[in-house]
């Protein structure tokens, strides 16, 4: 294996030092939100997450239904929703703590509503099934752990996806029904595409220039695995 990069080993050092102190845990608290689109017709929602276990899918009948699950008072989850004009904001976030403790969030979004949608998670796995949100626009950034980012489904308009992974592997699945058009960088590990063909630097479905609807995907990593699969 090529020795790490200098950025990856401060990365490492920085997750290494995070894992090592301890934190004041209490039995495990559940929390139920959900919140309403009010007047909006369309959203830009930002999920901040400081380390755990995240997953995200779409089937509520509100604008955002979640389930919070922690033990640490420092994680209990910050909800804020903003309606300007026809746009709303929806902000979920929590504090930051270390240690051995438990955090784990399950939402669901709307399906009918647009969403500009982030997500941020610092450490932990991220389990995100996005393909039948109505999605104008995705990002997603982890500091460390597995992501399986998943936008199968049939997509009415074109739009981007950006996805920023630090240390872990990254799974991304596609629909084929669609045009697709990913670019990948990438500093230590292995790339596993498949349904797609490698065409002027980028990856592609036969679809990507003449289909009317098209996910432009960009994926970012630092160390980790990479599958792209498009079916």
């Amino acid at each position: 294996m090529t020795p790490p990069t200098r950025s990856a080993a401060v990365l490492l050092s920085l997750l290494f030092v995070a894992c090592s102190s301890n934190a004041a845990t209490g039995p495990v608290v559940h929390e139920s939100h959900s919140v309403e689109r009010g007047a909006a017709t369309r959203a830009r929602v930002d999920i901040d997450m400081s380390a755990g276990e995240l997953a995200v899918t779409s089937g509520a009948t509100t604008l955002l239904d979640g389930g919070f699950d922690f033990n640490v008072a420092d994680l209990k989850p910050a909800i804020a929703y903003t309606v300007d004009g026809a746009t709303g904001t929806l902000t979920v976030s929590q504090g930051s703590t270390s240690g051995d403790y438990e955090n784990r969030w399950r939402l669901s979004l709307n399906d009918a509503t647009p969403l500009d949608l982030h997500i941020a998670l610092g450490a932990g796995d991220a389990k995100l099934e996005l393909g039948r949100l109505s999605l104008d626009s995705l990002a997603v950034r982890l500091g460390a752990g597995d992501v399986e980012v998943d936008l199968r489904g049939t997509p009415t308009k074109s739009y981007s996806a950006k996805i920023q992974a630090g240390a872990g592997d990254t799974t991304i699945r596609l629909p084929a029904d669609v045009g697709i058009s990913a670019r990948t960088v990438g500093l230590i590990g292995d790339v596993s595409v498949s349904g797609l063909e490698q065409r002027d630097g980028r990856w592609v479905n036969t679809r990507a220039t003449t289909y009317p609807v098209t996910v432009d995907v960009e994926v970012q990593r630092a160390i980790g695995d990479l599958k792209i699969i498009a079916e």
